[in-house]
């Protein structure tokens, strides 16, 4: 019974319903009989809904968009940053006045009147007039309040130091990480939560989860060294006539990379332009030869092995430099200080190689580094890091590494430890200059079943101050062609040695604070506004076509200002721009070196009359 009578009210309300879409059709039937709209006007109404269902149900981007964190080196300037950008929307059947609306879009967007007019003219689609605008020109077009006409905000990536460090940033590629420490972190530096499990390092101070706010990374690094070892290194190899090399500088007590090099490189500006090879890690994943640090291995071995009897050494001219021993015992020894280990960093895991036995066994440039570090460090084994801390713009507070993050272990005793660092190095002292020098060349042919590789390596090693190293540079340069090779670039240490020399006299007297600001500084006004004339002027340039080109100033003066950003592209410098029209002087002066100089200035004159 109840059954029946739940029935027929649910068929009551079906019938109402029904009778009142009737009624209302016959009125709207009407309405429409006695004003028929046009086809135009229909169309616009039904235009309107498509554009509103195709931009607004998704929503536009919101005024207070969270852009990803930025990436600092160890002083704050910065590495990797994000900008909003605005690209121009327009609704063409919301429009009344197509003419006026072109006219007054045109100058803020610098498009002819006419082209923009007939663009509209020819689409009743919602489309796009503009992209890559900044906030004054999406503020400009906002206070028109023109009907059928949005500006959408989105992000994007610029890497102000260009090739600079870039195998240790990585990339990015639709608005994800992909390398470096951009893929490492992802999940820090894009907007939105993240716990310790995603960056175990750094002391939360006690909270559970990080980034509410923006996330910034503070890195190891220091970007006057990275770009000093960088211009450096890119000009001997490009002298040597090779392009195959790797650089690192690293506090051995510490741990912290300050600058790390790798060659070929590439710009993540641009990182789907680079090869497979240039985006190589060649510090982690390239192989060396063991022999490169044969003696310093054997040294080490023949001090542990005289124990704490302090019995004097044999020169090495007497026992040649293995110090008379067999490979084996060398190899036992490299084994027990880890030569071969993987190296675990904060932002590339492990060393890139299987762990090998034998006399075939390899080793990497970090490998090498640490265990040299090790060396320095009376035995104690620490892994290299370069991700220093995270700045949490939700608390205002900056969060450090955890005191026991750096991984620290003994590879020696430590009383032999001592003396190790004490007595290892002294044959490539060089006292005056008050740091170790020492550096060593190997040839060899991999035979294999199908082919055989041929190694040419050249490698430096340097300390300063010698007694208790503050620094360490390692630098290893291949070739893997084969000789002869012109006069002036045959191989030989000596080059590289003068220019290891020059390298860490210089680093040395830089000087290194750890008292850093607590926060980061309003975003760079300089970077964004090379991030405008890059984008503007299309002048990014992947090192693959410029890592060999000659270290000396251009000529661009009597140019105008956008061809002679194009010819100074190639070098990875900023530019410093005063006045306007054609350029009338610059600095360098064309000819000069470009060694160790990430700058120039150039003055223009709307008269192109040169001073």
């Amino acid at each position: 019974m109840a059954g029946t009578l739940r029935f027929k009210k649910k068929k009551k309300r079906w019938f109402a319903l029904t009778l009142f879409l009737i009624i209302l059709l016959t009125a709207a039937g009407a309405v429409l009989y006695r004003c028929p709209p046009s086809l135009q006007v229909i169309g616009r109404i039904i235009q309107s809904a498509v554009g509103k269902i195709l931009f607004n149900s998704a929503g536009q981007s919101p005024a207070e968009l969270v852009l990803r964190g930025t990436v600092y080196d160890r002083s704050f300037n910065e590495l990797a940053v994000s900008y909003r950008l605005y690209s121009l929307h327009v609704y063409p059947a919301e429009i009344d006045d197509i003419h006026a609306t072109a006219h007054v879009l045109a100058p803020i967007v610098g498009r002819e009147p006419s082209a923009i007019e007939a663009q509209l003219m020819g689409s009743q689609r919602p489309l796009e007039l503009a992209d890559g605008l900044d906030e004054q020109q999406a503020e400009q077009i906002s206070a028109l309040q023109l009907a059928g006409v949005s500006c959408r905000a989105s992000e994007v990536r610029f890497y102000p130091a260009h090739t600079a460090a870039s195998h240790v940033l990585g990339f990015m590629g639709d608005g994800i990480g992909l390398a470096g420490v951009e893929g490492r972190y992802d999940a820090v530096l894009s907007p939105g939560v993240f716990r310790t499990i995603n960056i175990p390092d750094i002391d939360f101070q006690g909270r559970e989860v990080l980034g509410e706010g923006t996330t910034d990374l503070v890195l190891t690094l220091d970007l006057a060294l990275q770009r000093q070892l960088e211009n450096r290194f890119r000009e001997y190899l490009g002298a040597q006539g090779t392009g195959k090399g790797m650089g690192l500088l690293l506090e051995p007590s510490t741990g912290r990379i300050l600058a790390l090099v790798n060659q070929p490189s590439f710009n993540p500006n641009y990182f789907w332009k680079a090869s497979e090879n240039s985006r190589i890690n060649r510090i982690y994943h390239h192989v060396l030869e063991k022999e490169l640090i044969g003696s310093i291995l054997a040294r080490a071995a023949a001090i542990e092995l005289q124990g704490l009897g302090h019995e004097a050494l044999l020169p090495m001219t007497v026992a040649a430099p293995d110090q008379g021993f067999l490979p084996a015992v060398l190899d036992a020894f490299a084994r027990r200080i880890q030569l071969y280990g993987s190296v675990f960093g904060n932002w590339e895991i492990g060393s890139g190689m299987k762990e090998q036995a034998g006399a075939d066994a390899f080793v990497t440039g970090v490998q090498v580094g640490v265990t040299l570090a090790s060396l320095v460090n009376g035995g104690w084994r620490i892994t290299p890091y370069v991700v220093d801390s995270v700045y949490d713009h939700a608390t205002r507070t900056r969060y450090r590494r955890h005191s026991e993050a750096t991984e620290r272990h003994h590879v020696l005793n430590p009383v032999l430890g001592v003396r190790i660092r004490r007595e290892l190095f002294t044959p490539w002292l060089v006292e005056e200059e008050d740091m170790v020098l020492f550096t060593a060349a190997h040839e060899q042919v991999h035979k294999r079943t199908m082919h055989s590789r041929y190694s040419m390596q050249e490698l430096f090693v340097g300390l300063a101050p010698a007694r208790q190293p503050r620094l360490l540079l390692l630098m290893a340069v291949e070739r893997d062609h084969l000789l002869p090779a012109p006069a002036q670039n045959r191989p030989g240490t000596d080059a590289l040695k003068a220019m290891g020399r020059e390298l860490l006299t210089s680093f040395t007297q830089h000087e290194f604070t750890d008292t850093l600001l607590e926060e980061p500084p309003e975003k760079s006004e300089e970077n964004l506004r090379q991030f405008f004339i890059g984008k503007r002027l299309d002048s990014f340039q992947e090192p693959e076509t410029i890592q060999e080109q000659a270290a000396v100033m251009p000529t661009v003066t009597g140019l105008s200002l956008r061809r002679g950003l194009q010819i100074l592209a190639p070098y990875n410098i900023k530019v410093r721009v005063h006045g306007n029209g054609r350029i009338i002087a610059q600095y360098p002066l064309p000819g000069v070196s470009l060694a160790g100089v990430d700058e120039c200035i150039l003055t223009l004159d709307s008269n192109g009359v040169q001073p």
